[in-house]
């Protein structure tokens, strides 16, 4: 077996990572998915639990639900996107080199 060799250019990297895995695009469409499921579950509690939503309701929870879903969609996508993505001989490898067999299973549902 041909022994690859590894380029360590950030800014490879981070082209490699953000456009040529997708990254941009899965951690938008999380975000939105995420943003969706914060919006519901408020409008659930505003609608079902009236008294204490107005009683415990802050103007601070808004801002935490719009923060939320960025940052778990960068926490889901591209953490994993940083840790696997290699540029191998000039080609970008998005999430494709994961240190054992067990972890790659987990690129399915990505």
């Amino acid at each position: 077996m041909a022994h690859q060799k590894y380029d360590s250019g950030v800014l490879e990297g981070t082209i490699c990572v953000l456009f040529g895995g997708g990254a941009l695009t899965a951690i938008g469409l999380t975000a939105d998915i995420f943003g969706l499921v914060v919006i519901t579950v408020e409008r659930y509690f505003k609608i079902v639990h009236a008294l204490a939503h107005r009683k415990y309701y802050r103007n601070w929870m808004t801002s935490i639900g719009v923060a939320l879903p960025w940052i778990g969609a960068v926490c889901l996508i591209l953490l994993p996107g940083i840790g696997t993505t290699r540029v191998v001989d000039g080609r970008c490898l998005p999430m494709s080199v994961w240190p054992n067999e067990v972890m790659a299973k987990v690129s399915l549902f990505i």
